[in-house]
């Protein structure tokens, strides 16, 4: 599409971004918090592979985060008359 299109499509197109980027920063904390929920809560001594684990399962919130922002975007859009 063109450069200067539709000024209705910018903003859509600025809302999706803002949304992706509050999705990421959500999914950026909630994955540090379950981190350390995990990191606390995980038997002792900790080896490699459940440390390792603990992380991938935390990184799961970034992703999740960023869908649950763009979702949320879609569903209180404005609809145009």
């Amino acid at each position: 599409m063109a450069a200067g299109g539709d000024p209705g499509e910018a903003e859509l197109r600025a809302r999706k971004q803002t949304a992706g980027r509050v999705g990421f920063a959500m999914g950026c904390v909630a994955a540090i918090v379950a981190a350390a929920i995990n990191f606390s809560r995980a038997p002792r001594p900790l080896s490699m592979g459940v440390g390792l684990l603990i992380l991938l399962v935390a990184a799961l919130n970034v992703p999740l985060g960023i869908a649950m922002g763009l979702i949320a975007e879609k569903v209180w859009r404005r609809v145009a008359p």
